[in-house]
């Protein structure tokens, strides 16, 4: 039943489309249900949380609780540990920002890993401008954090370690416990993005360790526009939004209750659903990758040799004259971080692994989801095959 509501979902979604999309770690279709709920409660339950002493407002309130618990159920955490934000980006900036602006006279430095999404690096760099150190540990050439590295760091008062969990690029997952242990032996604080786990393996906030991490409806067929930071009970933050004090006095502003209902469900869904959808992404990468390294010769799959999440698959093809995605007719891809293409530039996270300009810039990501067929897989593989080939 379940890989036929998924494939009934993905073939409507994609006939109506006219296109094959392999773009699923930049964003996903939202599940019907969880817009129907939103629906319901833009046009229904529309009373302002805030208002306790109405049932309108008592109901939306219940909605706002009932989806704080799923989604904290989800990833391992409590549900007090989770303040909801506009998305992962607002939830990087919450953290780094509201640890730094409490730590910066004492521990003046803040460690991330080279190949962080820019809403980590971009902060730090804010960081920087103010005063704070700030000090990128690198990665070996599969994309791995250089734990000695980041120890040697450490010997100096340290605030945050920010470490990305799963590599939204290669798909590359970091040892956390390690990462962990090394960051509080040296009394540091870590926060770790976790945005592309979310449905595909099995993890707990409180089992990695970690102080603080983000999450993303949209990334796990929820809605744009809502995210979450876990924060670990006890920690203290400095607020970037001040006023009605909603959020336990974090983020202030009425919150946003249809969307908040719709990431409670689909990341329910998702922490019910993991093993099956994993599963399912590894049985279509292990397809995709297999094919793809058959048809083309001298094509590199990225990051190949280390741990990775399912669905998530860089290809690098040296020597190609002209841009290799720019040849995917019909097939929605990508290459790297969407936040960053609009820069056009070679992935900064293969830079970082030790690939050349020139090879990075002919570097293509495919991410697969659950309405992803293996009908699709083939022909994702004969398209980068027949790009590669032109292009030769």
């Amino acid at each position: 039943m379940f890989g036929f509501v998924w494939l009934a979902k993905g073939l409507v979604f994609w006939f109506c489309a006219r296109m094959i999309y392999a773009d699923y770690n930049a964003t996903t279709p939202c599940l019907p249900e969880a817009a129907r709920l939103m629906t319901r409660m833009l046009c229904d339950d529309f009373g302002n949380p805030s208002n306790r002493a109405s049932l309108f407002g008592r109901t939306a309130r219940g909605a706002i609780d009932l989806g704080r618990e799923q989604v904290a159920r989800a990833v391992g955490a409590f549900a007090d540990e989770v303040i909801f934000t506009s998305g992962a980006t607002e939830a990087c900036n919450m953290a780094i920002f509201g640890v730094m602006e409490r730590l910066m006279r004492d521990r003046p430095r803040i460690l991330t890993s080279a190949i962080e999404h820019p809403a980590v690096c971009m902060p730090a760099e804010a960081c920087a401008s103010a005063g704070a150190e700030w000090i990128e540990i690198p990665v070996d050439g599969q994309g791995r954090l250089d734990l000695a590295a980041l120890s040697k760091e450490l010997e100096h008062p340290t605030a945050m370690v920010c470490v990305m969990a799963a590599n939204n690029e290669t798909g590359v997952m970091q040892d956390l416990p390690a990462v962990v242990k090394l960051a509080h032996d040296a009394g540091a604080l870590v926060f770790c993005d976790m945005t592309q786990l979310l449905g595909k393996v099995p993890f707990s906030v409180h089992t990695e360790q970690v102080d603080f991490a983000c999450f993303s409806a949209h990334k796990c067929y929820g809605p744009k526009g809502i995210g979450a930071l876990y924060k670990r009970r006890g920690l203290a933050l400095s607020p970037l939004l001040r006023g009605g004090g909603q959020e336990s006095g974090l983020r202030s502003g009425t919150e946003n209750v249809p969307a908040i209902a719709a990431f409670g469900l689909v990341a329910d869904l998702a922490a019910r659903e993991v093993n099956a959808r994993r599963a399912h992404l590894q049985k279509l990468t292990a397809q995709l990758e297999s094919e793809v390294c058959r048809q083309i010769p001298g094509v590199v799959v990225q990051s190949a040799k280390a741990e990775r999440i399912p669905g998530t698959s860089m290809f690098s093809c040296p020597g190609l004259r002209g841009k290799w995605l720019s040849q995917l007719s019909g097939i929605v891809a990508s290459s790297g971080s969407a936040c960053a293409s609009m820069q056009e530039k070679p992935s900064h996270v293969l830079q970082s692994m030790g690939v050349d300009d020139e090879t990075a810039a002919q570097s293509i990501r495919i991410s697969l989801g659950m309405p992803s067929t293996t009908g699709e897989v083939r022909q994702i593989s004969q398209a980068l095959a027949k790009g590669a080939e032109k292009l030769r």
